[in-house]
């Protein structure tokens, strides 16, 4: 093995570790915010404002400074032109600082009229306004810091240098579980709140510490003429709007939430952090990993092979999918309780986000499969196209939640996320269908159908054993930890006894899709991960 590929490979087992350690200490963080805070009115308005500014965050940071920065600087980077790179970073330092700072600071000083406008409901009294104003206030500064942080990160995804992108989203979750554990009885959920941002400075800095390390001087300028900043803003469009669209479902959500409950938002939070568990760790590395190899048969016009790997991919996504799709329905009031229920978090309030999480799990399959049709979207270089099928999820969402919203209430509004992600599914087959011919749908289908048998098989062993044990799990903490590993573990392996038994090869092919992945030399993440997503 050469020294490069050396150093590739242990820079994944290190970025493996760190995101599995992140994602225990983001468990971890929720846990405490559960415990602290519950579903009160002052945490639900928290939740809802930050909606806001994580909009504006996707927009702006993170995934899209990214996946559009990196292509740019690295070919300067190989072209030899070091100078011209490092004056590109510096540019999109400037502008970056520029356009969202200004954003920023607009944001800030018209917070009372935003969230009046956003929130009529949830700020009824002058108290709520100017708490979810101050909300506001302080959590907006962290779009400009992660606008700054992803092109840090960005530059040290061009020198290969992994580590601290990674490490940080781990300091991040530290930071606001000291600041809630060390402040929460004086300040409140306002311990949350400044957490969020000074873990948010904190991540910017030692990405500039790295960055430093690396030899790459920082430094701004206000070029806004440069053609390769104007490439980088070109590139970064149909990122934007994507990751945008996804994030004004989220606000839709919390906009009708005000009118179920002062709980709702708060409780549709806690459900969706459960639901994007599974997406985290399976779906988008499927997804990720399966992209370049679409790709490339894209790119050479075989449409057999990318039809082949189209369907690997979403068979894959499909087995994966339904075991959570199980455990979350018929196990989803033991597996809330056994994860928030402690503290201010109440049984009543994990009733109403078990509700909410089985509502949401009716669409995660179809979720998960929409990543891998998107994907096959970007390898035709047909992105625009999954777009507009977007723009209308978004009113379809919209309507569905003011229908449900009334007879089922929070679960209610986790439905109709989970109708709209059956109806992306639908139209982005026929479009797909369209572009490519065939996609091996009989293949699937048969696929899925002995999938869903496991399931089903899962469903029994884990529901049987679950009311089997729940009195035993009534007993205490221990004995509801032990009853849900035991329901999990044994319908687990029945899943995967009875894809043995029909002689289902998606399980292997998982595996050694898996073996890729340690294999990378780089990071493998959601564009909704990383710090600040919370």
């Amino acid at each position: 093995m050469s020294e490069r590929r050396r150093k590739l490979a242990w820079a994944a087992v290190i970025v493996a570790s760190a995101t599995a350690i992140s994602r225990v200490v983001g468990l971890g963080r929720e846990v405490i915010t559960a415990g602290l805070y519950g579903v009160t009115a002052d945490y639900n308005t928290y939740v809802s404002v930050s909606v806001v500014p994580n909009l504006i965050r996707q927009l702006f940071a993170d995934a899209a400074i990214s996946a559009a920065f990196v292509p740019v600087l690295t070919a300067l980077l190989a072209a030899g032109d070091v100078e011209r790179a490092r004056k590109l970073t510096g540019t999109l330092l400037g502008f970056m600082l520029a356009v969202v700072g200004a954003v920023c600071v607009v944001l800030i000083l018209a917070a009372t009229p935003v969230v009046k406008a956003i929130y009529p409901e949830l700020t009824a009294t002058s108290h709520m306004t100017q708490l979810a104003a101050h909300y506001l206030q302080i959590l907006v500064p962290t779009v400009l810091v992660l606008a700054l942080a992803g092109v840090l990160t960005g530059v040290l995804y061009a020198h290969e240098r992994f580590t601290m992108p990674a490490v940080v989203s781990i300091i991040w979750n530290l930071v606001i579980i000291a600041f809630m554990v060390v402040w929460h009885e004086q300040w409140g959920v306002y311990a949350l709140a400044w957490g969020t941002l000074v873990g948010t400075v904190v991540e910017l800095i030692l990405l500039g510490f790295s960055m430093r390390a690396a030899g790459e001087p920082l430094t701004l300028n206000f070029h806004f003429g440069d053609p390769y900043l104007r490439r980088v803003l070109a590139l970064m469009v149909p990122i934007t709007i994507t990751l945008g669209i996804l994030n004004f479902n989220a606000l839709i959500d919390t906009y009708f939430a005000q009118f179920v409950s002062d709980h709702a938002a708060a409780e549709i939070g806690y459900s969706f952090r459960l639901y994007q568990l599974p997406q985290g760790i399976f779906a988008v590395t499927i997804g990720t990993i399966l992209f370049p190899t679409l790709s490339r048969f894209a790119a050479q016009k075989n449409m057999d092979e990318f039809r082949e790997t189209l369907s690997l991919g979403v068979r894959q996504m499909i087995y994966v999918s339904l075991p959570f799709l199980a455990w979350f329905t018929i196990l989803a009031a033991p597996i809330v309780r056994l994860v928030y229920q402690r503290g201010t978090f109440t049984p009543a309030a994990t009733q109403e986000v078990a509700w909410a999480l089985a509502a949401f799990t009716l669409g995660l399959t179809f979720s998960n499969v929409n990543i891998m049709f998107n994907r096959s979207f970007q390898s035709l270089q047909r992105p625009w196209l999954p777009l507009y099928v977007g723009l209308v999820n978004l009113g379809l969402n919209a309507v569905l939640d003011w229908i449900l919203l009334k007879p089922l209430g929070v679960a209610g509004i986790t439905l109709s996320t989970s109708i709209v992600s059956i109806f992306n599914m639908v139209v982005l087959v026929w479009l797909l269908r369209r572009q490519i011919g065939l996609i091996d749908g009989r293949r699937i289908a048969k696929s899925a159908g002995g999938a869903v048998l496991a399931a089903l098989g899962l469903t029994a062993v884990s529901g049987g054993l679950w009311f089997a044990l729940h009195w035993f799990a009534a007993l205490g903490f221990v004995p509801l930890f032990l009853s849900v590993v035991v329901a999990v573990f044994a319908g687990g392996l029945t899943y995967l006894r009875i894809s043995k038994v029909l002689r289902l090869d998606e399980l292997a092919s998982v595996r050694r899709l898996w073996s890729r992945k340690r294999r990378r030399g780089g990071p493998v993440a959601s564009a909704d991960e990383g710090p600040g997503a919370g």
